[in-house]
């Protein structure tokens, strides 16, 4: 397991303090420490002409704007050609920041100070002088919206065609929820100071930090408890076991979907067929016999029956070691809510997912520990789940998880932007994927996925997390062939064998 641990804000400065007193440093001294390291990243990882770029450095008053500056100095120290815009009150500007300025006027360099609108076409002709905009305005304390004059800067950097790299997180973008804060910079690289904090990757993080650039700036490493990670496709690698020649179809996995209504009976096929492309060796489809007349099933590999009663469809059960329950599955049956009581008594490994966690959300007070299942919903209906708005979990949902996760000992994968994995000792972030994979019918292949490799004997979160990996590659093939805007479930399907046969080279 890579060593990317994410923290949020309290816990990065936290980490911050630390190491200062651990080696006796001053803050001053750890800002000098951050932008000479963000300095040498801005010339390397981005590479600058210092013949004929121009660079332009806007910083708040706080010490993102001091690393910033920091970052100045050193370019001028080595012969770049570079200005400088301080915004808002100085009044507010933070001791170390204050120090760093000072530092720059040594320099003789063009400082613009703008604290109202009247300066704004004097930014406005530095912007479309400039090729490289280092963006320094707030860092990871924003807790508030932007307004005033940082609103109308920041509206008139996303409008030049200036290349911009943010330090630590886009100005604009809450560093716990990596929410907007009602505008933002939009970054083509961000530098993204020691760790990842949840705002770099989650909500509308993603269309707003360019290129990430992860650097060490020589925080301690062994302060940080953060048990939240980064998953990369580096760690599952060869992780994929060959098949032995003395098997049979029951070694690979037996797995049962129940799903399917009026209007909705391809759901429950979706996520059979892709449990035997991830290589399980059964998969079956229980539909309620009621609608017979809508069945059809265009893989012949894919085994199927009907059932009447929660009676019948137990039998259905036997030697089944993994099933999904709910794709297609409707709100309108209550029997469901019986078949969905019995089948957790079995205590067989589930993922539950779509109209089953509407099912799943009244028998939570009849069951004390859900150990072995997972859940795999998207935010609406982790906000149905906990009888809030999807705002609410989009504001936090690292809390959100923990109360299902810590309360019921199930397993989660909220599928959004970044898909967050869970359980109780964990939390695993994935930023693999593409907008072409929103798309109906996607969540239910990813169940099937999942669900195929909990049959074949994997543990829970590391099936939520493996399986999580594959339909995102797959679908970034998908993407490579179809673009975007084209991309249905049955494409992710179809690159499933790709990706596999990736994973074990």
């Amino acid at each position: 397991m890579n060593n990317y641990r994410i923290v949020n804000v309290n816990e990065m400065r936290f980490m911050d303090e630390y190491t200062c007193t651990q080696l006796d440093m001053s803050s001053l001294d750890l800002m000098k420490q951050a932008g000479g390291v963000i300095y040498l990243s801005v010339i390397e990882d981005i590479g600058i002409d210092k013949a004929n770029d121009q660079i332009l450095i806007v910083v708040g008053t706080g010490n993102n704007g001091g690393d910033a500056l920091v970052v100045g100095v050193n370019l001028l120290d080595n012969g770049y050609k570079v200005k400088i815009v301080i915004l808002g009150d100085l009044t507010a500007q933070t001791k170390e920041s204050k120090i760093m300025l000072k530092e720059i006027v040594n320099y003789k360099v063009d400082v613009l100070f703008i604290n109202n609108k009247t300066k704004l076409p004097e930014l406005s002709k530095l912007l479309r002088q400039s090729t490289l905009l280092v963006d320094g305005i707030f860092g990871i304390g924003l807790i508030r919206d932007v307004e005033g004059i940082y609103y109308d800067v920041i509206k008139l950097i996303n409008l030049n065609s200036v290349d911009v790299v943010s330090i630590d997180i886009p100005s604009g973008i809450n560093a716990n929820n990596g929410l907007i804060a009602k505008v933002a910079i939009k970054a083509d690289y961000t530098l993204i100071v020691q760790n990842y904090k949840v705002g770099n990757l989650i909500n509308d993080a993603v269309d707003y930090h360019g290129t990430k650039v992860l650097l060490d700036i020589g925080i301690l490493k062994v302060v940080c408890k953060s048990r939240r990670f980064l998953l990369e496709k580096e760690d599952y690698q060869n992780s994929l076991p060959e098949r032995v020649n003395n098997t049979h179809k029951y070694h690979y996995g037996n797995l049962l979907t129940i799903g399917g209504s009026k209007g909705m009976m391809g759901a429950p096929l979706l996520a059979a067929y892709a449990a035997l492309r991830t290589g399980s060796g059964l998969s079956s489809i229980a539909y309620k016999e009621k609608y017979l007349h809508n069945i059809f099933n265009i893989y012949p590999e894919v085994m199927t029956s009907t059932y009447n009663s929660s009676t019948e469809l137990l039998d259905f059960t036997n030697k089944k070691n993994t099933i999904i329950f709910g794709p297609g599955l409707g709100r309108n049956d209550e029997d469901n809510l019986d078949i969905l009581r019995n089948l957790l008594k079995l205590g067989v490994p589930m993922v539950i997912d779509a109209d089953g966690l509407y099912y799943l959300k009244q028998l939570f007070n009849e069951f004390k520990s859900l150990k072995n299942v997972v859940i795999t919903p998207h935010y609406g209906e982790m906000a149905m789940l906990l009888d809030t708005d999807t705002i609410n979990i989009q504001k936090n949902p690292l809390e959100h998880i923990k109360t299902v996760t810590e309360k019921y000992r199930l397993s989660v994968v909220l599928k959004g932007t970044t898909t967050i994995i869970a359980n109780k000792n964990s939390m695993y972030f994935s930023n693999y994927g593409n907008p072409g994979m929103a798309s109906a019918g996607s969540g239910d292949v990813l169940s099937g996925i999942i669900g195929s490799l909990i049959g074949k004997g994997t543990k829970l979160i590391e099936a939520c997390r493996l399986g999580v990996l594959i339909h995102s590659m797959a679908g970034e093939l998908a993407f490579e062939e179809l673009g975007e805007e084209s991309i249905i479930a049955t494409d992710i399907i179809k690159y499933i064998p790709a990706v596999l046969k990736e994973l074990k080279e």
